[in-house]
């Protein structure tokens, strides 16, 4: 079932907006908007604005539910199907309501059930980790690591977070601590991602998931379809802080890819160890 995730949002995002199209060119050659097809934008255009803005409003993390976006769907195919009209509420419940609740309960969730070894007070096992160029990467004695895996350049969410970190670098730079972010993804696009930041993060490539599976932190199916150039499987959004001998301190294993740690939380977690 996981596996089918992935052809959800792009042929989503697609086929809604045909249908939004759709509604409105009807509307105005028939010059009236009936209370079906007011009905039918007002359940589909929120989760339709609101997937797009994540692509194109930088940002690291949204709200769990999207209650409002869910109320305004229910209240939107109520409305299309009281004066119903074909196909208007149809595209209020398949394109709307269905989505709408299919996207924040289905699509946005992760199951953790295949996580091992990633505990606060565990030791996290040795990573064999290699930067862009193939080299072997080793982390520095006596330094705190914290390792962020990232789905990849494709992620918006995950390119925000990255530039969290980057901004955050100085901080965590004075609290002894070296910043490892890792990601399935091919090599090019992780040396692409390395020359956008200006901060001395480690840059690692995962070659073909290794890691995550050895963790449990493989996302199968985690790439959306018609995404080109990173195959269908990721890593789930990840970070882990450990101590320089690789005790973990802090976890954090979202169970939603929309939710992400604020960045003073990881700075909060090293100072109450300290």
């Amino acid at each position: 079932m996981a596996r089918f995730r992935r052809y959800f949002p792009i042929p989503y995002l697609i086929v809604a907006l045909a249908a939004v199209v759709h509604i409105i060119v009807h509307s105005i050659r028939g010059r009236e908007l009936g209370l079906a097809s007011v009905g039918a934008l007002l359940a589909i255009v929120p989760l339709l604005t609101f997937m797009l803005s994540l692509t194109l409003v930088q940002r690291a993390r949204t709200g769990r539910n999207q209650y409002p976006m869910l109320a305004l769907a229910v209240i939107g195919t109520v409305l299309a199907f009281v004066e119903f009209e074909s196909p208007a509420s149809w595209y209020a419940l398949f394109l709307g309501l269905i989505p709408s609740f299919a996207y924040i309960f289905w699509y946005s969730k992760i199951d953790r059930s295949a996580v091992t070894g990633i505990e606060v007070g565990a030791t996290l096992p040795e990573l064999e980790l290699y930067d862009g160029e193939g080299k072997l990467v080793t982390p520095s004695e006596g330094k705190h690591a914290l390792y962020m895996f990232i789905r990849g350049n494709w992620c918006p969410l995950c390119m925000a977070q990255v530039e969290e970190i980057a901004a955050q670098y100085r901080e965590l730079e004075a609290r002894g601590v070296e910043v490892f972010l890792i990601s399935p993804q091919p090599a090019p696009n992780t040396r692409s991602l390395a020359k956008r930041f200006d901060a001395p993060i480690r840059f690692c490539v995962d070659e073909d998931g290794q890691l995550a599976r050895r963790l449990g932190i493989d996302h199968i199916g985690g790439v959306p379809f018609l995404v080109p150039g990173y195959g269908s499987d990721t890593v789930m959004p990840t970070v882990v802080i450990t101590d320089p001998d690789r005790r973990i301190l802090f976890a954090d294993l979202t169970d939603n890819y929309r939710v992400r740690p604020e960045p003073s939380t990881f700075l909060a977690a090293l100072d109450a160890r300290r």
